[in-house]
């Protein structure tokens, strides 16, 4: 049986739905972005914006640009609209912010033309949404993806087989999947530019540079990926974080904020039915300069208290510089499944009240958005930063999360 990947990737995703909500921006450079473009509309691009530029240097190549701060929970409905129909086509799909892996393979029977069954999920999602997507068809996934690139915007490829090869030997050894930047300047420097050069190097000699890494290397840049597409049932963490909208050192503004973001975070991995037995805390300053720490938790937990004394350990521990904060942000990992709480003996009726009280204020949220309680710290940031019905605005860097 052949493999046949799909390969969906919505098509300047922050920027398009912008312009979607707001026909107004239609045809207009539009930028989605607080400090750095998170995303930019492809009228922006044709100026030589691209994401991760700063602000500055974008209002600089093209003043006339359009800037919003974005609105996350509604990127994610979106994201969730398009993901719902490729789960709709394919038995096995995987999904990440603004891209999917839908494995069609042996589905031909189900849907004929798989390239045909393609086109009509664009029209569907089209139809759905107003927005376009960018769909690649190939024999595995990171050919997918490459071919899906030689369309954008709004197109659909396929590449069989036997074109892999000759596809792959010219392509930037940047596209090689798992070849980051680090590793391309390395093969630069050994005037190694292409996929097909790369293939000289024999497999000892790329393990000797690249680690463990090297073996993967040698397949893909031969085309060859064997990487499964599946449903990551737990991720690898689970991120908060947004600038302030002026630098502080106010301590009860900096710890009602990180009271806000671990409750959000906690929110997100007990719907997950997952606890984080790490927690992380990652600090900018004003003039550029980042601090980050993390520590484990003594026994993996989702419940706000648990989570936010270690959380406030840790800021207190790394906010010693006198120097105002641009950004805070907090990360969960090594999660393990949700199932009874553990702790002593004695703190288990504690601990069963704790976990059904924050089970009811999910409950709340869901059905009347997470700002409707506020509580703690989070209480100061009242009348000091814009809500809607999801809670406080956050800044563009928790759209990524």
């Amino acid at each position: 049986m052949r493999s046949a990947i799909l390969h969906v990737d919505i098509d300047a995703f922050f920027a398009a739905i912008e312009q979607q909500r707001d026909p107004r921006l239609k045809g207009r450079p539009v930028i989605v972005g607080a400090g750095v473009i998170a995303s930019c509309s492809y009228e922006a691009r044709a100026f030589g914006l691209r994401a991760g530029m700063r602000l500055s240097d974008a209002r600089r190549l093209c003043p006339q640009a359009v800037i919003l701060e974005g609105h996350a929970q509604v990127y994610r409905c979106y994201a969730e609209e398009i993901f719902a129909r490729c789960r709709a086509l394919a038995p096995a799909v995987e999904t990440y912010l603004d891209e999917a892996y839908c494995d069609l393979t042996g589905t031909e029977r189900l849907h004929g033309d798989l390239l045909e069954a393609a086109r009509g999920l664009k029209r569907d999602i089209r139809a759905a949404t107003g927005l376009a997507v960018t769909c690649g068809l190939g024999p595995n996934r990171m050919l997918a993806k490459l071919i899906g690139k030689t369309v954008k915007p709004d197109g659909l490829q396929r590449l069989d087989a036997g074109g892999a090869d000759a596809f792959m030997r010219d392509q930037p050894v940047e596209r090689v999947a798992g070849v980051g930047h680090a590793h391309a300047r390395t093969l630069r420097s050994m005037n190694i530019r292409t996929a097909g050069e790369m293939r000289a190097l024999p497999l000892a000699a790329l393990e000797r540079l690249f680690g463990a890494n090297g073996r993967l290397l040698h397949e893909r840049c031969r085309g060859r990926d064997t990487a499964a597409v599946s449903e990551r049932e737990i991720p690898v963490s689970i991120s908060r974080e947004t600038s302030f909208h002026r630098d502080t050192a106010d301590r009860v503004e900096i710890e009602g904020m990180l009271e806000y973001l671990v409750g959000r975070a906690c929110r997100t991995a007990r719907g997950l039915g997952i606890r984080p037995g790490t927690v992380a805390v990652r600090l900018r300053y004003g003039d550029g300069e980042s601090a980050e720490c993390a520590r484990s938790l003594a026994t993996p937990s989702d419940a706000d208290p648990v989570a936010l004394a270690l959380a406030l350990e840790l800021l207190r521990r790394q906010f010693t510089r006198r120097v105002a904060l641009h950004a805070l942000g907090v990360t969960f990992s090594n999660f393990t499944r949700a199932g009874g709480e553990q702790g002593a003996l004695f703190d288990e009726p504690e601990a069963g009240r704790r976990a059904a009280l924050y089970r009811a204020f999910d409950r709340v949220r869901a059905d009347f958005g997470h700002g409707i309680l506020v509580s703690g710290r989070a209480l100061h940031l009242k009348g000091r930063l814009a809500e809607d019905e999801h809670g406080f605005v956050l800044r563009t860097p928790s759209l990524t999360k």
